[in-house]
């Protein structure tokens, strides 16, 4: 995995977007060539000509990330990843339209425009076809030896093989003396201090630890491989890196004490972070406020009671605030008076709130919630004071969440099915302790793209 800012990236997500930047620009190339040559005038050199043919892989690259282009099932399934490239070519055209038109220095003439979008999505298609059909990622991935044939070491030869997006070429998988197999084709070292001369012969990049917490391990051997050079890893750490979650069984309080990580950001991060709120936020206002008027008059036509809806949440270090969202639900859904977790086909769920869940325009008041600073635009999302009072007793650090802002979006809204158990909220947990120990302006700003595919292709709504 590569580290962009505190975030681990997959080399092969890496190659395929370079890849295809440099295919979108060849492409735009290649269309001002044709409809030059088709009207028998000479291509222009000029700075602004070539700032215009750059700002269209500039912009249809992140569109393409937003949408899910590069996310793993686009990179396994071909069909899935034709859909989402015409929704990003579409996407992007009406975007480029808007910036040529608005930056009238950049001359780009439409015709040119809808030429490179045409042969942009041929051969981006070309592209990720041949990927799929041929490509070896091996190239890509880093060599690596499992220490350990248990439980822990199949579950992380079979993640590895069945993810080649991950990067990782397993060459190898050792026992460890005294820990019960599950691999039958993995090797036994009479000596284990042969381990590093093992590791070097199999020219292994990286040892992955699995000894299911025996502890049982060749100190001296892992020393030796730590000083030729290859990097050693223990569960923790390669799901941390290559599925993006932190595995809150093994968190232990020194290792967030003395990790390299939960910095909250530097006063700039957090003053850009700020001001990233209030830009999005502004943005957002301005782009769905017709869309919030509609869906104030529907909510007040089709149900009994107020069009917003406010509800405590805890947030920054634990102090509450009233969030607001369209009430989705009909007004005495909690007449118990206890909190209770939604649920599939909800009875209490208006036909109106129904849509409004289900294409998140539920939420959108929350972006007063933003700018009044109640919370970020990316962050945990916030859950309210009764439940909190019962996860941090029975989930370990759950309280951690709240040194961050919560956020109207976030990393485990992106990674994880909408949450609505005890479950649930646990392997949420887990996606934010990774969003809070990695935390930057650039993983905001990729959680902020990714959210459009959640927004367009939602999973698990209710």
């Amino acid at each position: 995995m590569v580290r962009i800012f505190r975030h681990y990236v997959s080399p092969v997500k890496i190659t395929l977007a370079i890849t295809d930047f440099i295919a979108i620009l060849a492409c735009t190339f290649l269309a001002e060539w044709a409809r030059y040559a088709w009207l028998g005038l000479d291509i222009s050199t000029d700075i602004q000509t070539l700032l215009a043919k750059i700002l269209v892989p500039v912009i249809t690259v992140p569109i393409l990330l937003g949408v899910g282009g590069y996310q793993s099932d686009s990179i396994r399934d071909f069909r899935v990843f034709i859909v989402r490239l015409l929704v990003a070519i579409l996407a992007s055209s009406l975007a480029l339209s808007a910036f040529l038109y608005l930056l009238p220095m950049l001359p780009l003439w439409r015709s040119i425009l809808v030429l490179s979008m045409v042969f942009s999505s041929a051969i981006v298609l070309i592209i990720h076809g041949f990927f799929l059909l041929f490509a070896d990622t091996k190239f890509l991935s880093r060599r690596v030896v499992i220490l350990g044939a248990g439980k822990e070491a199949e579950e992380l030869k079979e993640y590895a093989e069945k993810a080649t997006e991950a990067g990782l070429n397993i060459v190898g998988v050792v026992q460890i003396p005294g820990q019960p197999h599950r691999i039958d084709d993995s090797i036994v070292l009479e000596d284990m201090s042969m381990f590093g001369s093992l590791t070097n012969d199999m020219e292994a990049e990286m040892v992955l630890i699995a000894d299911d917490g025996m502890h049982n391990l060749p100190i001296e051997a892992l020393i030796a491989c730590k000083l030729n050079g290859t990097e050693i890893k223990d569960r923790l750490s390669f799901y941390e890196q290559v599925r993006g979650y932190v595995a809150l069984d093994s968190v232990k309080a020194e290792w967030i004490i003395f990790s390299d990580g939960f910095r909250g950001g530097s006063g700039f991060e957090r003053f850009s972070k700020r001001v990233l709120d209030v830009l999005i936020s502004s943005i957002m206002l301005l782009l769905t406020a017709p869309i919030m008027v509609v869906a104030g008059i529907m909510v007040r036509l089709t149900s009994r009671g107020a069009i917003f809806y406010k509800q405590e949440r805890v947030g920054l270090y634990g102090q509450t605030f009233n969030l607001l969202k369209f009430r989705s639900m009909k007004e005495d859904a909690e007449k118990a008076g206890k909190p209770e977790w939604a649920k599939e086909s909800d009875p209490r769920v208006t036909l109106i709130g129904n849509f409004l869940r289900r294409t998140r325009i539920d939420e959108l008041p929350q972006i007063v919630n933003v700018l009044r600073g109640d919370m970020s635009f990316v962050g945990p999302r916030p859950e309210r004071p009764f439940f909190v009072r019962q996860f941090e007793k029975d989930i370990p650090f759950y309280q951690e969440r709240h040194y961050l802002k919560p956020g109207i979006t976030g990393w485990a809204q992106i990674q994880y099915p909408y949450g609505a158990s005890f479950e649930d909220s646990k392997r949420k947990l887990e996606y934010d302790l990774y969003y809070i120990k990695n935390y930057s302006i650039f993983l905001d700003i990729l959680i902020i793209l990714q959210t459009v595919r959640v927004v367009l292709f939602p999973i698990g709504v209710r």
